[in-house]
């Protein structure tokens, strides 16, 4: 599983900094310049190297860094259409996060049994919290919720503290929201 996390942050800081930045990350890190493979198991200690040397080269706070992975993670379209069947709006689909790391396991067996617990505290406000996890992955958390709060043309307020989250949806329909279909149509063919 480790290994799927650090080629999942390779392909994520490849994509958004280039190939030259992500050698030089792999080169402060002192990690082997080849690369992650995403069967292979990897040390976590490594992920840990290369997320500080990557936000050490390019000038930004771990927290800010974590997040952009987060909401770059939920911009994939296939990661995005699996998070859109958890609910037709964003409310329902905060709602059913809790049940997100169990469908998860059902095709990663392997993965880490880290807990996601959401409570409502108000009207539309929540308490997340990721329980079990790396210390800062509850920044990629928070980045992958605004992304999808983004996708459902949500207006959220999320903010992190220690391990948890509030979030707060300030306007349901802020703006579009990103077409969704449970089943894509098929093109018609031209008359």
């Amino acid at each position: 599983m480790q290994g799927m996390i650090n080629r999942s942050l390779e392909s994520f800081l490849r994509t958004t900094y280039g190939d030259a930045i992500w050698q030089e990350i792999l080169h402060a890190a002192r990690i082997d310049q080849g690369g992650f493979l995403a069967m292979m198991s990897a040390d976590p200690r490594d992920t840990r190297k290369v997320v500080r040397a990557a936000a050490r080269l390019l000038g930004k706070p771990l927290d800010e860094l974590l997040e952009d992975l987060g909401g770059w993670l939920v911009r994939l379209e296939p990661v995005r259409r699996l998070l859109r069947f958890s609910g037709a709006d964003y409310i329902e689909f905060v709602h059913s996060l809790d049940e997100l790391p169990g469908r998860a396991r059902m095709i990663l067996p392997d993965l880490p049994a880290h807990g996601l617990v959401v409570e409502r505290t108000g009207a539309q406000t929540y308490s997340i919290r990721l329980e079990g996890a790396p210390p800062g992955w509850i920044w990629a958390l928070a980045g992958a919720l605004r992304g999808m709060a983004d996708d459902y043309g949500t207006l959220a307020v999320i903010v992190v503290s220690g391990q948890s989250i509030s979030l707060s949806i300030a306007l349901e329909d802020h703006a579009m929201s990103r077409p969704f279909d449970l089943c894509q149509q098929p093109e018609k063919a031209a008359p």
